[in-house]
């Protein structure tokens, strides 16, 4: 069991494989967990981190589940606890929220970042239009009746109410027990992270769109359209960041679609291995 305090927080944290470090930042619900189907054919090139953030599973609580700042924060913080060189960052929904919002504020400790459909509920508030309207609103109802469920103490209804709306209406009869039992028990920490979607889930594009730190943004053509859309937009917006298509893949594609997943993040890696480290503003 290894553990970093970090901001004040006992953060739970492994590493797996050597060579250049990647950093991986579950989303909401989950833990470090949830990339055991990747690290091993990670770990062949790379040396792999995964770790849970505050107030979920392995780790402490702080004051609070954490907001995507303090997540970012105390992401530079371990960062820094791991060694004294830039990190390959890779974040999924929210996580990868808080892997560009370190990216954006810290781009120093970031040799690269990779996204998976990163929360940007605030960016397609901004854009708006009809059907974005819809998707957003449709969204924030269904995040609504998660809080309820979840201040009602019933955190399984409230996990499968949003598993649905994030992977789809199929998906929750398709994971494993324990995935169900540890989202389960992250349930509460919803309720910290959604308590202002629309500036909780949001992204500094100025700061990104002047950042150092090459890019990649990818999505599946089978998520949940908002989804799908939410990464479009930000690809559209930083037009330097690299984009990806994963074919048939959903929102979680490194459960779902492995192989797939590990060739498109290995091929952004490597071609940054290769490239020279830009420097950073001081």
């Amino acid at each position: 069991m290894t553990i970093a305090k970090v901001n004040g927080v006992a953060l739970y944290y492994e590493r797996t494989g050597r060579g250049p470090r990647v950093v991986l930042t579950h989303g909401a619900w989950g833990d470090g967990r949830g990339w055991q189907g990747v690290i091993e054919s990670l770990a062949r090139r790379f040396e792999v981190v995964t770790w849970d953030r505050r107030g979920h599973s392995r780790s402490g609580d702080g004051e609070g589940p954490g907001s995507r700042q303090q997540d970012a924060a105390d992401l530079a913080g371990l960062i820094e606890r791991l060694g004294p060189e830039p990190v390959h960052a890779y974040g999924s929904s929210a996580g990868g929220s808080v892997t560009l919002t370190l990216a954006a504020a810290r781009p120093e400790l970031v040799r690269s970042a990779a996204v998976h459909e990163p929360a940007v509920y605030g960016l397609l508030h901004e854009v708006g239009g009809a059907r974005v309207n819809e998707l957003l609103a449709a969204d924030l109802r269904v995040i609504e009746e998660v809080r309820r469920l979840i201040e009602r103490g019933e955190r399984e209804a409230a996990t499968r109410t949003f598993m649905e709306l994030a992977l789809g209406p199929d998906m929750w009869d398709h994971v494993s027990p324990e995935a169900r039992a540890s989202w389960i028990a992250n349930a509460d920490t919803f309720l910290d992270e959604s308590r202002s979607p629309l500036e909780m889930w949001n992204v500094d594009l100025e700061a990104l769109a002047s950042s150092p730190v090459p890019l990649l943004i990818s999505y599946g053509t089978a998520s949940p359209e908002i989804e799908r859309v939410g990464a479009q937009e930000l690809i559209r917006r930083l037009p330097a960041a690299r984009a990806a298509v994963l074919q048939g893949s959903g929102h979680v594609p490194y459960r779902t679609h492995v192989e797939a997943w590990v060739d498109t993040l290995v091929s952004f890696l490597d071609g940054i291995e290769r490239a020279p480290i830009a420097s950073t503003p001081g």
